[in-house]
């Protein structure tokens, strides 16, 4: 049976933004990220960043003074027990992260926490259940998947036009060798801090993987730079994922159908351009993309808009992001740097 492409693409779930409580919102370790998230939050939707700490209090009082922030503190510990935040974005080294996450946690604050959650898959876990035990949300700023494009997405792989998909190629391989972080040990590790978003496509395409396959190379310091995965699936499905911190290649992942294909181009973790076609050589397509002006990282301020209106339905994790996948990514990516003799973090090191 043939199936021409006349699969139109499906309208993206809305923000429900009657819904959507404005949070207080605390930034723990206002750096680099944090301040990509505070722009994209304080430029777009209904949220409201209320204090940021940090360990040096001067630190602390020029990011507030940057982004108009009233309440500074020189201890994470004294931000999570004010009574000024609902919410807490934890944006500190990847070591670290569950550290401050479980301090939030026991003060009774909903936290996100940035990608990847930490370098342990049992440590997830362990702090995933301390957040469900107190009835609290809390989440992997796996900042994607609240994307417009991503229910998209979703909704296409959930087709009988698309059919069961049964391959995904997808490449993130920028040469960031001059991010200083991404070489050391406790911050650091392509694998787990750009191969995460890949890693994540296959989980949402696919789901949990039985077999991982690895090779690549590692510095001299034992931190992986490069890598070639293959991860296997019950269904018979298979991913094929490029991973580097050395090459520059496109960004770009493509997801095969039983009868379409579907592209999302480069670099397809952020707004982009999703593309729908046949499976036939000179290929026959159609194009979608949001309409917005929110591009690049601005696209942040989805995750914290959905974030809000998941506490607010008395949620402890998100229902595109759930707290199965996140360890499942964590333990794909351990399983990789484990086949290429990475020890990312100090505790491994």
């Amino acid at each position: 049976m043939e199936y021409p492409l006349t699969m139109n693409f499906p309208s993206p779930v809305e923000l429900p933004k009657d819904a959507i409580p404005s949070l207080n919102w605390g930034i723990a370790a206002p750096g680099e990220i944090a301040s990509i998230f505070a722009a994209a939050v304080t430029s777009y939707g209904s949220q409201r960043i209320a204090a940021v700490a940090s360990r040096s209090i001067e630190r602390a009082q020029a990011f507030a003074k940057q982004y108009a922030i009233e309440n500074t503190f020189g201890s994470y510990d004294e931000m999570f027990q004010s009574d000024t935040v609902d919410a807490v974005y934890i944006a500190n080294h990847i070591d670290g992260h569950l550290d401050l996450a479980e301090a939030a946690l026991n003060a009774g604050k909903h936290v996100l926490v940035e990608k990847p959650l930490h370098y342990s898959s049992d440590r997830c876990q362990e702090t995933l259940a301390l957040a469900r035990s107190k009835g609290l949300f809390m989440t992997e700023a796996m900042w994607t998947r609240y994307l417009p494009q991503s229910s998209v997405i979703r909704q296409i792989l959930d087709s009988n036009e698309f059919g069961a998909p049964e391959g995904l190629l997808a490449s993130f391989a920028v040469d960031n060798r001059g991010i200083d972080r991404l070489w050391q040990s406790g911050t650091g590790g392509i694998t787990y801090d750009m191969g995460i978003y890949p890693i994540a496509l296959a989980y949402e395409a696919f789901g949990k993987p039985s077999t991982i396959t690895a090779s690549g190379r590692c510095t001299k310091d034992g931190l992986d730079e490069e890598s070639l995965v293959r991860l296997e699936y019950p269904s018979g499905a298979i991913a094929t994922l490029v991973i580097s911190g050395v090459a520059t290649f496109p960004c770009q992942a493509t997801i095969s159908g039983e009868h379409k294909a579907l592209t999302l181009d480069h670099p397809f973790f952020v707004p982009t351009t999703l593309r729908l076609s046949d499976k036939e050589l000179y290929q026959t397509e159609e194009s979608w993309s949001d309409g917005t002006d929110v591009n690049g990282h601005s696209g942040l301020y989805y995750q914290a808009e959905w974030f809000a209106y998941y506490v607010s339905q008395g949620l402890s994790e998100s229902p595109v992001h759930t707290h199965e996948e996140i360890v499942t990514n964590i333990e794909v990516a351990e399983e990789v740097c484990r086949q290429l003799g990475s020890h990312p973090s100090l505790a491994q090191g």
